[in-house]
């Protein structure tokens, strides 16, 4: 390793050692001489690790050893002036495939082939330290040392380089100036804003200098007509059209009044011949205006997929609001049925609760005028107490009462007599034997009558009953849901949604399933019993209206859990993610929702208990599981 020589900038060569290094070293020795000391050995990370502290590491120039490039400058970035050094790779080989990553990362500032032209390299080590030094310190002293010792620094000294470093108003004085001399003064032309200066699909025979004033570039599309470019338009207006001797991509339009010399193609060509200025010049201007068209169209893209961006969170937010508006929609229609159903449900309570009251107040008076009745007759007693027994019988099953028919009528030798007191409730078929053996005809005709008069009674209790209860079902199913209400009972309200749906369960098999410690809840009966007969009236119609429909109630945790389960073909595994969006059916397009209300509205309602309602299916197997929290 070299002596490190107190200088304030250092250069490294790392390689191995050898004619090439030695002739690297000598040459940047040479040019550097009084700017950086250039220090040369095996390890760049060790040699830089013994600079003194005072020294800043400019350059670090790796000659190419075979291994992998990407692998040496990752190792230089363990050292911290190694890292912040620019770096160079000198190398023999005419292909590398090693140093994606160091470029990728933006630490290979170039790399330089083998053999190089004698004084080149140290030139270019002057301007890669002149670059590096100005972006750490304009004013940085050594600066002043490395612009002066000869023409390699940062600024450029070929024609093109330093006319693209020209601005725009300069760069067009520079190539009037030689057009000028080509051509004789040329007369400069005075027009008025909107005059076009090429005109869309139309061949171009001539270039346009724009000294003043602003030009646009249009071009016209089935949307109209779009404006590409303006700031961007460059001073040189049709080259490219004529270079390439096509017709005009754009319409260039003057958007203010505008001083122009006008240049014929045969006329340029004759310019570019006997002045090379003119060539380069325009060259630079045409680049410079591409440079900023391409800026303009990649910050177009940028905008691009920034309106883009926006436009699919305003869509996004859009959606959300459609669907609230949709269920705000929904709520709105819910609520003008319920109150409408519960306007009618008033009137149902009223006009059937009066006739239903009066119709049980006087089965009951019947009942007490017949014992009166009887008190004088010789078998009063007994008659009373067959009408009070088949009174209190509860109904018998279809199974049964054939059974009772026949076991009767052997009994007693007449099966109209046995259909007579089956209907009545009478199932002692013992206790009636033994009755007829020891009556006479007529006695035993009393006694028949008298059951089928007990039976008579109770059938019209129980329809009272009946009514009773579905108009209380109706009018809990129909309660405006504004007021919470405290310690509902769930399973009550799903009694009161299957009194109103009874009549769709004839062919359905029901089992109900209620848990003993099923806790009380929080809320509205009445929308809690729309969720229960949308739910039972979705599962009979995917059953047909035959097959085993469960609703379980249980406890778990702090919550109640109801589930419906059917038995039906089960839901396509496509359709089960939009049950709960509004309007949607599988029904064959039509929109049925029970009582006018749907899963989305159902949904909604559980949603509004602080509730989850989630439904999972497979053939022969569908379950809507609601959970509510616990009181």
């Amino acid at each position: 390793m070299n002596d490190v020589r107190p200088l304030a900038t250092a250069v490294i060569v790392a390689g191995p050692a050898g004619d090439l290094r030695d002739a690297l070293v000598a040459e940047l020795s040479t040019g550097l001489a009084g700017i950086a000391g250039v220090h040369a050995g095996d390890d760049p990370v060790a040699m830089a690790g013994v600079l003194p502290a005072a020294t800043t590491l400019g350059l670090v120039a790796l000659l190419d050893d075979g291994t992998s490039v990407d692998e040496r400058i990752v190792r230089l970035g363990s050292d911290t002036r190694a890292r912040a050094a620019r770096t160079v790779l000198v190398t023999e080989r005419d292909r590398h495939d090693d140093l994606s990553g160091a470029l990728d990362s933006d630490r290979l500032a170039a790399v330089i082939g083998v053999p190089w032209t004698r004084g080149w390299l140290a030139t270019h080590a002057r301007s890669q330290l002149t670059r590096w030094l100005s972006a750490r310190d304009p004013k940085d002293p050594r600066l002043t040392a490395l612009r002066s010792g000869g023409p390699a620094s940062d600024v450029p000294t070929s024609t093109l380089l330093r006319d693209l470093e020209l601005d725009e108003q300069a760069l067009t004085d520079r190539l009037v100036i030689a057009l000028d001399r080509a051509l004789g003064r040329r007369p400069r032309l005075q027009l008025p804003e909107g005059t076009r200066l090429t005109h869309q699909g139309v061949g171009v025979d001539g270039v346009i200098v724009v000294l003043t004033g602003s030009v646009a570039l249009d071009r016209a599309s089935e949307i109209g007509e779009l404006r590409l470019h303006h700031a961007s338009t460059g001073p040189v207006v049709g080259l490219l059209s004529l270079t390439q001797q096509a017709r005009a991509f754009f319409t260039a339009r003057a958007t203010s009044d505008i001083e122009v010399i006008h240049i014929s193609l045969e006329q340029l060509e004759h310019a570019l011949t006997v002045e090379p200025e003119v060539g380069s010049v325009m060259a630079a201007a045409t680049a410079r205006a591409l440079a900023t068209r391409l800026r303009r169209s990649e910050q177009l893209q940028v905008e691009k997929a920034q309106l883009n961006t926006e436009l699919d969170r305003e869509r996004t937010q859009l959606a959300a609001a459609l669907e609230q508006l949709e269920g705000a929609r929904l709520e709105l229609v819910e609520s003008a049925r319920m109150a409408t159903l519960g306007e009618l449900s008033a009137g149902v309570a009223h006009e059937l609760n009066n006739p239903a009251s009066a119709v049980a107040r006087s089965a009951n008076f019947i009942a007490d005028d017949l014992s009166r009745l009887l008190t004088d007759h010789p078998r009063g007693e007994a008659l009373a107490e067959v009408i009070a027994v088949t009174r209190q019988r509860s109904p018998l099953g279809t199974a049964r009462q054939r059974q009772l028919r026949r076991e009767l009528a052997s009994a007693l030798g007449s099966e109209p007599v046995a259909r007579r007191l089956v209907s009545a409730g009478v199932d002692e078929v013992a206790r009636v034997a033994k009755l007829a053996s020891e009556l006479e005809a007529d006695e035993l005709e009393e006694f028949v009558v008298a059951a089928e008069l007990g039976g008579a009674i109770r059938n019209l209790l129980l329809g009272t009953d009946r009514i009773t209860d579905l108009v209380q079902s109706l009018k809990s199913y129909a309660r405006p849901a504004e007021a919470m209400v405290q310690g509902v009972d769930v399973a009550s309200t799903i009694d009161d949604a299957l009194h109103l749906v009874a009549h769709k369960l004839d062919g359905v098999e029901l089992e109900r399933v209620d848990a003993d410690d099923l806790p009380t809840i929080d809320g509205h009966p009445g929308p809690l019993g729309q969720v229960w007969t949308n739910l039972v009236l979705n599962a009979v119609d995917a059953m047909e209206g035959q097959g085993h429909l469960q609703v379980i109630t249980r406890r778990e945790d702090d919550e109640v859990v109801v589930e419906v389960i059917d038995d039906g073909p089960g839901i396509d595994p496509d359709v089960l993610p939009r049950l709960f969006e509004p309007r949607f059916t599988t029904k064959h397009g039509r929109i049925r929702y029970g009582l006018g209300l749907g899963l989305a509205i159902s949904q909604r309602i559980v949603h509004s208990h602080d509730g989850t309602i989630t439904v999972t299916s497979e053939p022969g197997r569908t379950v809507a599981t609601v959970r509510l929290p616990a009181a």
